[in-house]
């Protein structure tokens, strides 16, 4: 008796959540191809269309339909798999899973047995091109030198070391002027994985978009580009709800609440303001935990060619930047491979990277624990390219891109990193407010008992000096903004 299409059971499988699955293989009828896929054993005999959206025909006759779902739950292999609708690190780390549902995983006997059950809408944006020979010879012998292309590979190649090493999400944001090479520093990070043209987001979409786009992008990297296309508002609440690493709460249908969705991933972004800047320019907040996960870079490297410390031949940076971004259309998705196999099969590569990381932090002055955060960031993006030199998947001498990632420290450091972020902007609001007032008609003098309008306090004459006694209320309302009294008073 027909019941449908074959379809072979080939396992059972359970997901992080608990629920069971069958393991399924069958072969497309198009194509001819074989193909693997868990369907929710939930779903068996009251939803058929998740096998026909695979292209699976089944019979519709009632009696038919009943014996394919006896079949489906309890005959064939039941040998047992890890079933994931999420991409990266998974089986106790020992597979790594790409948002196309490959599995990067060891070889042998041991070799875990994971199916991705998850979004597959960016499958063939991950595909590889060319040899990872191809890609050193026309992009990554670039990275010599070059100290902010080299912050860009080196996120890249991070982005699967967040996991290993125990850090939160987070990221960088290169900003400066139009044109000058930020957005091909961006490509140059996503060929790492796939290709950059389809890869590239931009940072219009709603917080729960992008939260889903983060957790198809788990253990991985996230590039968003051009933040001038987005209301400060939005981005806003995108940084939050990307680095912050969970989903929202939300109910779920049969009662209590569904399972939280959580991820790490490493954020690159690129615009042509600051973060910070561009936030605020807008009337929103951005606090000093945002600016801890998502620290913003001047792209600038301060040579005289944009986004280049060196031309490498090239006449410009123009012809560079657009070398590497032809080069990296036809050249993508091997090294990204090449390194998640570096820490698979060769135990101490996750110990040399934690070695290089601490040897980075080794080489800063003294830092508070907000500047300490970014710093491990900026130190792990280093360790990453180390690490990756040294099983020779990049061609950049040892210690020099431990060099070149300081550049972008330093440069980040000189500009916002000297102190604490809070203390900085409560100063730079006291400091705006008496620019501003401290001579006007807001202040009366001492000994005058006449308010102005929108009274801010009083002038005092005390001996050399004057000391000016603001109103509570304009004190917490225009100078402490969104910071705590004590606190604001304290700075």
């Amino acid at each position: 008796m027909r019941l449908a299409d074959p379809i072979r059971l080939i396992g059972h499988g359970t997901d992080s959540a608990g629920n069971h699955y069958r393991v399924i293989e069958w072969r497309d009828s198009i194509s001819r191809r074989q193909h693997t896929a868990a369907l929710p054993m939930a779903e068996i005999g009251t939803n058929w269309g998740r096998l026909q959206r695979l292209g699976i025909a089944v019979m519709a006759n009632r009696r038919k339909r009943e014996l394919l779902a006896d079949y489906l739950q309890t005959d064939g292999l039941h040998t047992p798999y890890t079933v994931t609708a999420q991409a990266g690190w998974t089986a106790n780390r020992r597979a790594y899973v790409l948002p196309s549902g490959e599995i990067l995983a060891t070889k042998g006997k041991a070799a875990p047995r994971v199916i991705y059950n998850g979004d597959t809408s960016q499958a063939a944006a991950y595909a590889e091109a060319g040899t990872l020979a191809d890609w050193q010879r026309e992009l990554g012998r670039y990275l010599a030198g070059n100290s902010r292309l080299c912050l860009a590979v080196g996120a890249a190649l991070a982005a699967p070391l967040v996991c290993l090493l125990g850090m939160e999400s987070g990221g960088f944001h290169l900003f400066g002027d139009s044109r000058d090479g930020k957005s091909t520093a961006a490509r140059l990070a996503l060929s790492v994985w796939g290709n950059p043209a389809a890869l590239m987001v931009s940072w219009t979409g709603t917080s729960h978009g992008f939260s889903n786009l983060a957790n198809a992008r788990n253990d991985g990297l996230l590039v968003l580009d051009e933040i001038g296309q987005a209301n400060a508002r939005q981005v806003s609440q995108t940084a939050y709800s990307v680095i912050n690493g969970v989903s929202k709460v939300q109910g779920a249908k049969e009662g209590g609440n569904r399972e939280s969705t959580r991820w790490k991933t490493l954020l690159f972004s690129t615009g042509e303001k600051p973060l910070d800047a561009f936030i605020r320019r807008h009337g929103e907040d951005w606090n000093a935990g945002q600016a801890a996960r998502l620290p913003s870079i001047p792209s600038n490297a301060g040579q005289g060619l944009g986004i280049y410390d060196k031309l490498h031949g090239f006449p410009n940076g123009a012809a560079l930047s657009e070398h590497l971004t032809a080069a990296a259309a036809e050249q993508h998705g091997t090294i990204g491979r090449a390194f998640i196999a570096a820490l698979q099969n060769n135990p101490a590569a996750l110990q040399t990277a934690k070695e290089r990381q601490n040897a980075f932090m080794q080489t800063l002055p003294e830092l508070n624990g907000q500047a300490r955060t970014v710093a491990l960031r900026f130190a792990l993006a280093a360790a990453a390219l180390e690490t990756a030199a040294l099983h020779g998947l990049i061609t950049v001498p040892a210690g020099a891109a431990m060099t070149a990632v300081r550049l972008c420290f330093d440069s980040w450091h000189e500009r916002s990193g000297k102190g604490k972020y809070e203390d900085e902007t409560i100063i730079a609001q006291a400091e705006a407010f008496m620019s501003i007032h401290a001579h006007g008609m807001r202040f009366s003098d001492w000994s005058d008992h006449h308010t102005n309008h929108d009274h801010a306090g009083y002038r005092k004459q005390a001996g050399g000096d004057v000391e000016y006694w603001i109103n509570p209320p304009t004190f917490e309302i225009e100078i402490c903004g969104s910071y705590d009294k004590a606190k604001t008073c304290e700075v």
